[in-house]
């Protein structure tokens, strides 16, 4: 009867024994998560590092388009003086091809408008040689107009060669002095035309208009007033007046000049 109670004991304590060892495995089970976990906290530090690379590189980028971008306009404003002076260098050059045409002669010669002509000159002083001494007072006023004629012309041709080399500023004053000494000159109607190609390359439109309205109601028969009427266009067109501008273009379309077929083209394009 005693090996059976010994039997029996030994059975339960193997089977305590086994009941606690279960838990120890559970514990060393659960602590493997517990290492894992740990491990996860280092890899948010590394992200601020790339983002700011990111952000350098990205800076370096939007630098490189400012100056990529600060080139082009420079070379389109360097474009647009260039085109400017072109312009203004291909109305001089007409103006002087205009003015040799009319006058028969060289740029220095005066352009044969409300003046009297050569021949009327060589009749004059031949009168005069034969002893008509009631001829003498006219070749004498011959004389003064003639050295009046070249004092103006000298004038004229300074202010235009000033604004043909590019001294704008000393062109305009040129101008504007030969106006106030000669307001009913031969060259007057040139200086008020070259006044206003000047304020309009300085987009000085009221200027201009005035300049070109004063071609236009002083010498409506001036070799400048077709010109005038063009640029007048133009202005009108500029300042936002595009019912007068339509009016003045058309004008100055119906000719059969260079102004003319500048006024047609111009019409095409903006009306």
């Amino acid at each position: 009867m005693f090996v059976p109670i010994c039997s029996a004991f030994l059975g339960l304590l193997l089977s305590v024994s086994a009941f606690a060892a279960a838990p120890v495995s559970e514990i060393g089970s659960s602590s493997q998560p517990t290492m894992t976990t740990v491990v996860v906290p280092p890899l948010p530090a590394v992200q601020p590092q790339t983002t700011g690379g990111d952000a350098h590189y990205q800076m370096q980028v939007l630098q490189d388009e400012v100056r990529t971008l600060r080139g082009m306009v420079e070379e389109l404003n360097n474009e647009i003086r260039q085109l400017k002076k072109r312009q203004m260098d291909d109305y001089i050059d007409l103006d002087r091809r205009l003015s040799t045409l009319v006058s028969g002669g060289g740029q220095g010669s005066p352009v044969s408008v409300n003046g009297p002509g050569a021949s009327g000159a060589g009749t004059s002083t031949k009168t005069a040689g034969s002893g008509n001494k009631g001829n003498v007072p006219s070749s004498q006023t011959s004389l003064s107009s003639s050295s009046q004629d070249a004092e103006q012309r000298d004038q004229y041709n300074s202010a235009y060669n000033q604004l043909k080399a590019g001294n704008v500023a000393d062109a305009v004053k040129q101008f504007k002095a030969h106006i106030a000494k000669y307001p009913n000159g031969r060259y007057v109607a040139n200086a008020h035309y070259w006044l206003g190609e000047i304020y309009v390359m300085q987009n000085e439109l009221e200027l201009a208009r005035q300049s070109f309205s004063t071609v236009l109601e002083r010498y409506p028969a001036h070799r400048k007033a077709p010109d005038s009427t063009f640029k007048l266009g133009q202005v009108y067109f500029m300042m936002g007046d595009k019912g007068k501008a339509k009016e003045l273009l058309e004008k100055a379309a119906a000719g059969n000049d260079n102004a003319a077929r500048l006024a047609r083209s111009y019409l095409s394009e903006n009306f």
